[in-house]
């Protein structure tokens, strides 16, 4: 997840867009997932990914390092475990802020359904 991360920072901005990031936890990583999530923190900078959209119980690690670099109200926490999802919150969310001109990262295990967001974005639901 570093290196798309990195790789999309260093894509120029379209004119008058931003660049948003969903991301979403990676089952794969094993024990020392939240950690590794967590870490990720070194990869992101509020300058070029403006806004930060974070879904699933591991990437609460990087949630609260980002919620420490970046400005009020441009990282967003949606939690998805096995007593609550929100991923309809995400959706808002994401929809609320995103417009034309912008670019727009999702990346997490399929496991999370992020291709279901896509999927609403493009059928504006």
């Amino acid at each position: 997840m570093r290196l798309i991360l990195e790789t999309f920072s260093t894509i120029p901005a379209n004119p008058g867009g931003r660049k948003l990031a969903v991301l979403a936890d990676m089952k794969e990583l094993g024990a020392d997932s939240k950690s590794m999530h967590g870490s990720m923190i070194t990869s992101l900078n509020p300058e070029i990914v403006t806004d930060l959209f974070l879904y699933g119980q591991d990437m609460e690690a990087l949630y609260d390092y980002a919620k420490e670099i970046y400005p009020p109200g441009k990282v967003h926490y949606f939690i998805k475990n096995d007593e609550k999802d929100q991923f309809e919150q995400l959706t808002k969310a994401v929809r609320e802020k995103l417009t034309p001109a912008d670019q727009i990262l999702l990346k997490g295990s399929n496991s999370m359904n992020l291709a279901k967001l896509v999927e609403d974005l493009e059928d504006g639901n």
